[in-house]
């Protein structure tokens, strides 16, 4: 990961959410940048405490986009109200294998399973992945967030695909994603390396099922380019947005 991210500046200091970012601040490729304090991404918000439901609410954020399963949100309620939306589901109802944890046996089977999962989110979940874009234009919908259980894998393909849609530099939506390996380590993967293992995992794939490989999102992004024909085209084709929409996204959320 370069040195060119303000992480500092860039997390908001939940108690009980710490992959909680501003995707405000990236530089665009037409010499913009894109807009603070109006797209967040975060890891689950079920653990917010009072104090943490105050800042929540001093943000303006109006709306909120729980791409967890039904059975997550079940486990483990938001405190906040949120917009069910799940990005799995299409790629449950394409028919996809699910994965065999106990044939991976070490942290490179651990990161290729992410890789399977993102190219799957690509492949099969493009209008859920469209349909945030454009609620994003609709009137009163910002400031907004969209986050999952850790905040890395669903919703870094989110966000990876709203940066690129943008503008900005792939080098710099990699850098974006591999934020999560910075903020969520040690104690909060603590329950998750737990389940993992006991699904079958070894532990070092467990570790890098947890991790935020750059390689893995990388592979990911260039599939969108090469055989889904990049951004732009994939939320037009896959995704259900017009032109007017993409272009009405960049305009209230690229500053020049």
């Amino acid at each position: 990961m370069s040195d060119r991210l303000p992480v500092d500046d860039r997390r908001i200091p939940f108690e009980g959410a710490l992959n909680f970012r501003d995707l405000g601040g990236y530089p665009t490729r037409d010499g913009g940048r894109t807009r603070w304090g109006l797209v967040y991404r975060a890891d689950g918000l079920q653990n917010l405490t009072e104090g943490d439901i105050e800042r929540f609410e001093s943000l303006g954020i109006a709306t909120v986009f729980d791409l967890r399963s039904d059975a997550e949100r079940v486990a483990r309620p938001n405190r906040v109200e949120s917009i069910p939306w799940c990005v799995m589901t299409p790629i449950e109802d394409a028919g996809a294998e699910p994965p065999d944890r106990g044939a991976m046996r070490d942290q490179v089977a651990g990161e290729a399973h992410l890789h399977t999962i993102y190219a799957n989110l690509l492949e099969h979940s493009g209008h859920m992945l469209g349909g945030i874009m454009f609620e994003l234009c609709r009137p009163g919908s910002l400031p907004a967030l969209f986050h999952c259980h850790a905040g890395k894998d669903r919703t870094g393909v989110a966000a990876a695909l709203l940066l690129d849609v943008l503008g900005v530099p792939r080098d710099v939506v990699l850098d974006d994603y591999e934020l999560s390996a910075v903020h969520r380590r040690g104690e909060p993967q603590a329950e998750s390396y737990e389940h993992l293992v006991a699904s079958g995992m070894t532990p070092a794939a467990a570790a890098g099922v947890l991790g935020a490989p750059r390689w893995a999102m990388e592979a990911a992004l260039r599939r969108l380019d090469d055989d889904l024909g990049g951004a732009e085209r994939y939320l037009r084709e896959r995704g259900g947005l017009d032109a007017d929409t993409i272009s009405r996204l960049r305009t209230l959320l690229v500053e020049h």
